[in-house]
């Protein structure tokens, strides 16, 4: 970037700061920028552009070492407009970014702007330095006769390189995923009102299972911020139990706010099922469960369907949004920036459903370490990032054939027998990244149907749950799959086949 208009930056950014009195000082950022600024060689040619930058790192400095942090704009304005002498496209630049803003969200937003360009300038010569001395070691070693062990150096220049992968503005480490000073009372407030919204049955998201609301704990359901796998063998509801999960938090709970200027969010995404399948299938199933009448969808009118998908998704003021991700071109840094836009937007994101998070590109990730590891890695890295922010995050994943095998040898409880064993595809240890496991298989019994059978492994932080709470058993119907039935009687099973809980005691969609 031209230097002058770097320093531009600056100087708009300062303004606009003083502008906001309990914003984050870039007093520092913008100092490492005066320092990174390079004067040009005194010339002719170019003593003009010198003059320019000496004297806008000149008011730099004056907004730097301005005491009351306030400053007068018309001053301002002079001053620039005299160190631009002939440059008036410099002027002009500023003049255009410090109009007044009409709310104080776009000034924050423009403030976190001008601090990530300045950020990623700072960045891109600290990666091309980090490069440059890469390069020249190698050159001086290779030289000297030495055997290079290259495994070892890219290891070292990667781990060098890593921390500007990530897409932030925060002064603060990448591997910072909160923050406390006890010095700072508004922070410790912040954090301490967040815990009692996370353990409060009031920003609690539940379901539309009485059996699987028992299971998660006192609370009732999905705790804010936590974050879910859920595990079972290919072909056995995975993606359609966590599709009815997403349903049932928009159609059975009242979004509790953490800000209230903010508009409420749930997310699905899908690295796996088309887009319109996934839709088709959510309209199927919420008509499927309102009529109880099997729902053609090779007839649907779609003005009709878009309207009902809708209001009935709509019901309880949540903004819905499902997207499609092509596996191979996201990374956890692309898919925490399209979270980070939803919440620049407006949008306080209360649950996302991702099917599947494994499928992620794990670019950037595991540093050769052993298999597996770049798996546990970015559920770590996913649920540090979800976690702070309040969003409850699900996703399915797929068991390992040695759970397979337990089926094949006629395990008579499989999803018992598997709880808590890291039983887990490609890694046997995401277990120790997640706040709650949830387990699920198909069982089918010859003259009473087939029942999706369910176990709750670990879950952080949560009081003890009754031992027969941690089991349920639920009903496939031929029409509407697994119905919810949190608004009736609990059609929840303690065995396969077994009396529905409120008496005492072939497969809808594929998915």
């Amino acid at each position: 970037m031209d230097s002058k208009l770097l320093l531009i930056n600056c100087i708009t950014l300062l303004y606009r700061e003083s502008q906001m009195p309990h914003s984050d000082s870039s007093t520092k950022l913008c100092q490492s920028i005066v320092e990174s600024i390079k004067l040009p060689e005194s010339s002719v040619n170019m003593q003009s552009g010198r003059e320019v930058i000496v004297a806008l790192r000149s008011t730099v400095h004056w907004l730097l070492d301005h005491k009351e942090k306030t400053y007068d704009k018309t001053q301002l304005l002079q001053r620039v407009r005299i160190n631009t002498k002939d440059e008036t496209h410099l002027y002009n630049a500023l003049v255009d970014a410090i109009q007044p803003l009409e709310t104080e969200d776009e000034l924050k937003q423009q403030i976190l702007s001008f601090r990530k360009v300045l950020k990623e300038y700072l960045n891109n010569l600290q990666v091309n330095t980090i490069i440059a001395q890469a390069y020249n070691s190698t050159n001086f070693l290779g030289s000297e006769g030495n055997k290079v062990d290259y495994r070892a150096f890219v290891r070292e220049v990667f781990d060098r390189l890593e921390p500007f992968t990530h897409d932030t503005v925060s002064s603060r480490h990448p591997s910072v995923v909160d923050h406390a000073s006890f010095e700072n009372e508004e922070e410790m407030v912040d954090l301490l009102t967040r815990s009692k919204e996370e353990i409060s049955s009031d920003g609690v998201l539940r379901t539309g299972y009485h059996g699987i609301n028992r299971m998660l704990g006192d609370t009732g359901g999905f705790r804010r911020g936590e974050f879910a796998v859920v595990g079972a063998l290919q072909h056995n509801f995975k993606t359609g139990f966590t599709m009815n999960l997403f349903k049932q938090f928009a159609l059975y709970n009242k979004p509790y706010m953490r800000d209230a200027s903010k508009k409420p969010m749930l997310l699905h995404v899908s690295l796996e099922n088309e887009l319109p399948m996934n839709i088709m299938w959510l309209y199927a199933n919420l008509k499927e469960n309102e009529t109880g009448e099997a729902c053609d969808v090779t007839t649907i009118d779609p003005v009709e369907a878009t309207k009902y998908i809708r209001e009935k998704m709509g019901v309880n003021g949540y903004h819905i949004e499902m997207i499609r991700i092509e596996p191979g071109q996201c990374s956890y840094h692309d898919f925490f920036d399209m979270i980070l836009k939803y919440e620049t937007e407006g949008y306080e994101i209360h649950a996302i459903v991702c099917d599947y998070l494994n499928m992620m590109d794990k670019k950037g990730l595991n540093g050769g370490g052993p298999s597996g590891e770049d798996i546990r890695e970015l559920f770590r890295k996913t649920r540090n990032f979800t976690a702070p922010r309040g969003i409850t995050f699900i996703t399915p994943h797929q068991l390992s054939t040695e759970a397979k095998q337990l089926v094949r040898n006629g395990s008579d409880n499989f999803v018992g027998e598997i709880a808590n064993k890291g039983y887990y595809d490609g890694s046997k240890r995401i277990d120790q990244e997640v706040d709650l496991e949830l387990y699920i298989h198909i069982e089918k019994l010859p003259g009473s149907g087939s029942f999706l059978t369910c176990q709750r492994g670990k879950h952080r932080g949560v009081r003890i749950t009754k031992a027969e709470n941690l089991y349920c058993v639920l009903p496939f119907h031929d029409v509407g799959g697994v119905l919810d039935d949190i608004e009736g009687e609990d059609s929840s099973r303690t065995s396969v086949g077994g009396a529905p809980a409120s008496e005492g005691g072939g497969d809808w969609f594929d998915l």
